[in-house]
Protein backbone atom coordinates (compact mmCIF):
# COMPACT_ATOMS: atom_id res chain seq x y z
CA UNK A 1 0.00 0.00 0.00
CA UNK A 2 1.06 3.55 -0.76
CA UNK A 3 0.03 5.97 1.99
CA UNK A 4 -0.07 9.75 1.51
CA UNK A 5 0.09 11.83 4.70
CA UNK A 6 -0.68 15.49 5.39
CA UNK A 7 -2.30 17.34 8.28
CA UNK A 8 -6.09 17.14 7.87
CA UNK A 9 -6.38 14.62 5.02
CA UNK A 10 -8.83 16.93 3.25
CA UNK A 11 -6.55 18.70 0.73
CA UNK A 12 -3.05 17.52 -0.21
CA UNK A 13 -3.09 13.85 0.73
CA UNK A 14 -6.71 13.41 -0.38
CA UNK A 15 -5.87 14.88 -3.79
CA UNK A 16 -2.64 12.88 -4.07
CA UNK A 17 -4.49 9.66 -3.23
CA UNK A 18 -7.17 10.36 -5.82
CA UNK A 19 -4.63 11.24 -8.50
CA UNK A 20 -2.31 8.27 -7.98
CA UNK A 21 -5.17 5.77 -7.58
CA UNK A 22 -6.61 7.06 -10.87
CA UNK A 23 -3.25 6.98 -12.66
CA UNK A 24 -2.35 3.49 -11.41
CA UNK A 25 -5.79 2.10 -12.27
CA UNK A 26 -5.48 3.59 -15.77
CA UNK A 27 -2.17 1.74 -16.10
CA UNK A 28 -3.77 -1.54 -15.00
CA UNK A 29 -1.96 -1.63 -11.67
CA UNK A 30 -3.54 -3.20 -8.61
CA UNK A 31 -1.41 -1.25 -6.12
CA UNK A 32 -3.52 0.14 -3.28
CA UNK A 33 -3.38 3.86 -2.49
CA UNK A 34 -4.63 5.43 0.75
CA UNK A 35 -4.24 8.65 2.70
CA UNK A 36 -4.39 9.92 6.26
CA UNK A 37 -3.81 13.05 8.29
CA UNK A 38 -1.72 13.66 11.37
CA UNK A 39 -4.55 15.77 12.83
CA UNK A 40 -7.48 14.52 10.76
CA UNK A 41 -11.01 14.47 12.09
CA UNK A 42 -12.03 11.01 10.93
CA UNK A 43 -14.88 11.03 8.43
CA UNK A 44 -14.58 14.62 7.20
CA UNK A 45 -15.01 15.33 3.48
CA UNK A 46 -12.31 16.72 1.24
CA UNK A 47 -12.52 20.49 0.76
CA UNK A 48 -14.80 21.76 -1.97
CA UNK A 49 -11.79 23.12 -3.87
CA UNK A 50 -10.03 19.73 -3.70
CA UNK A 51 -13.13 17.95 -4.98
CA UNK A 52 -13.87 20.56 -7.63
CA UNK A 53 -10.39 20.84 -9.09
CA UNK A 54 -10.01 17.07 -9.41
CA UNK A 55 -13.52 16.72 -10.84
CA UNK A 56 -12.53 19.10 -13.64
CA UNK A 57 -9.89 16.52 -14.57
CA UNK A 58 -12.21 13.51 -14.39
CA UNK A 59 -11.23 12.32 -10.91
CA UNK A 60 -13.96 11.91 -8.31
CA UNK A 61 -12.99 12.21 -4.64
CA UNK A 62 -16.40 13.45 -3.45
CA UNK A 63 -16.93 10.35 -1.32
CA UNK A 64 -13.44 10.36 0.15
CA UNK A 65 -13.38 10.80 3.94
CA UNK A 66 -10.52 11.85 6.17
CA UNK A 67 -8.69 9.28 8.26
CA UNK A 68 -6.47 9.84 11.28
CA UNK A 69 -2.91 8.56 10.88
CA UNK A 70 -2.32 5.54 13.11
CA UNK A 71 0.53 3.15 13.74
CA UNK A 72 -1.62 0.42 12.15
CA UNK A 73 -1.87 2.35 8.85
CA UNK A 74 1.85 3.05 8.95
CA UNK A 75 2.66 -0.62 9.51
CA UNK A 76 0.46 -1.61 6.56
CA UNK A 77 2.12 0.87 4.19
CA UNK A 78 4.97 -0.18 1.93
CA UNK A 79 5.61 3.43 0.88
CA UNK A 80 4.69 6.49 2.94
CA UNK A 81 4.67 9.81 1.09
CA UNK A 82 4.49 12.86 3.36
CA UNK A 83 3.91 16.47 2.38
CA UNK A 84 6.35 18.11 4.84
CA UNK A 85 9.09 17.28 7.32
CA UNK A 86 6.55 17.86 10.11
CA UNK A 87 4.52 14.95 8.74
CA UNK A 88 7.68 12.89 8.40
CA UNK A 89 8.39 13.45 12.10
CA UNK A 90 4.81 12.52 13.01
CA UNK A 91 5.17 9.20 11.15
CA UNK A 92 8.47 8.50 12.93
CA UNK A 93 6.90 9.32 16.30
CA UNK A 94 4.29 6.63 15.70
CA UNK A 95 6.66 4.05 14.23
CA UNK A 96 10.44 4.18 14.12
CA UNK A 97 10.30 1.14 11.81
CA UNK A 98 8.74 3.34 9.10
CA UNK A 99 11.70 5.69 8.78
CA UNK A 100 13.13 3.92 5.75
CA UNK A 101 9.72 3.83 4.02
CA UNK A 102 8.88 7.51 4.54
CA UNK A 103 9.68 10.10 1.89
CA UNK A 104 8.82 13.71 1.16
CA UNK A 105 6.49 14.02 -1.83
CA UNK A 106 9.17 15.32 -4.17
CA UNK A 107 11.72 12.72 -3.12
CA UNK A 108 9.90 9.74 -4.62
CA UNK A 109 10.00 10.89 -8.27
CA UNK A 110 13.49 12.36 -7.86
CA UNK A 111 15.05 9.30 -6.21
CA UNK A 112 12.97 6.99 -8.39
CA UNK A 113 14.70 8.49 -11.40
CA UNK A 114 17.97 7.19 -9.95
CA UNK A 115 16.67 3.79 -8.83
CA UNK A 116 14.54 3.08 -11.88
CA UNK A 117 11.06 1.58 -12.10
CA UNK A 118 9.55 -1.20 -10.02
CA UNK A 119 10.45 -4.32 -11.96
CA UNK A 120 8.45 -7.55 -12.23
CA UNK A 121 9.43 -9.90 -9.42
CA UNK A 122 10.34 -7.02 -7.10
CA UNK A 123 7.91 -6.15 -4.31
CA UNK A 124 6.96 -2.56 -3.58
CA UNK A 125 8.78 -2.79 -0.22
CA UNK A 126 11.95 -3.99 -1.94
CA UNK A 127 11.76 -1.08 -4.38
CA UNK A 128 11.20 1.33 -1.49
CA UNK A 129 14.32 -0.07 0.21
CA UNK A 130 16.22 0.82 -2.97
CA UNK A 131 14.81 4.37 -2.76
CA UNK A 132 15.96 4.60 0.85
CA UNK A 133 19.44 3.37 -0.12
CA UNK A 134 19.57 5.99 -2.89
CA UNK A 135 19.26 8.74 -0.30
CA UNK A 136 22.18 7.30 1.61
CA UNK A 137 20.15 5.59 4.32
CA UNK A 138 19.27 8.86 6.04
CA UNK A 139 15.69 9.53 7.09
CA UNK A 140 15.56 12.31 4.56
CA UNK A 141 17.81 14.17 2.23
CA UNK A 142 14.75 15.91 0.93
CA UNK A 143 14.98 19.47 -0.14
CA UNK A 144 12.61 22.24 0.83
CA UNK A 145 11.37 22.01 -2.76
CA UNK A 146 10.34 18.37 -2.03
CA UNK A 147 7.72 19.63 0.43
CA UNK A 148 4.15 20.50 -0.59
CA UNK A 149 2.67 23.52 1.25
CA UNK A 150 -0.82 23.45 2.74
CA UNK A 151 -3.52 25.15 0.61
CA UNK A 152 -6.20 24.96 3.32
CA UNK A 153 -8.25 28.14 3.50
CA UNK A 154 -6.68 29.63 0.38
CA UNK A 155 -8.42 30.42 -2.90
CA UNK A 156 -9.10 28.03 -5.73
CA UNK A 157 -6.10 29.16 -7.80
CA UNK A 158 -3.82 27.72 -5.10
CA UNK A 159 -5.63 24.36 -5.40
CA UNK A 160 -5.22 24.49 -9.17
CA UNK A 161 -1.48 25.01 -8.72
CA UNK A 162 -1.48 22.16 -6.19
CA UNK A 163 -3.24 19.95 -8.73
CA UNK A 164 -0.55 20.72 -11.31
CA UNK A 165 2.22 19.82 -8.88
CA UNK A 166 0.56 16.67 -7.56
CA UNK A 167 -0.44 15.58 -11.06
CA UNK A 168 3.17 15.79 -12.26
CA UNK A 169 4.28 13.83 -9.19
CA UNK A 170 1.55 11.23 -9.74
CA UNK A 171 2.45 10.80 -13.41
CA UNK A 172 6.11 10.28 -12.49
CA UNK A 173 5.13 7.78 -9.77
CA UNK A 174 2.86 5.92 -12.18
CA UNK A 175 5.76 5.51 -14.61
CA UNK A 176 7.93 4.21 -11.77
CA UNK A 177 5.37 1.92 -10.14
CA UNK A 178 3.48 0.63 -13.17
CA UNK A 179 5.87 0.85 -16.12
CA UNK A 180 4.31 -0.14 -19.44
Amino acid sequence: MILFVCTGNICRSAMAEGLLAHDLASAGSDLVVASAGTHAMTGGPATSHSVGVLAEHGIDIADQRSTLLTDYLIDQADLIVVMTRVHESAVAALSQDARGRTFLAGEVPRLGGTVGPLLPGTTLREWVAQLHAARGGHMTVGRTADEVPDPYGLDRSIYEALYNRLSAMSTAMRHLLAPS
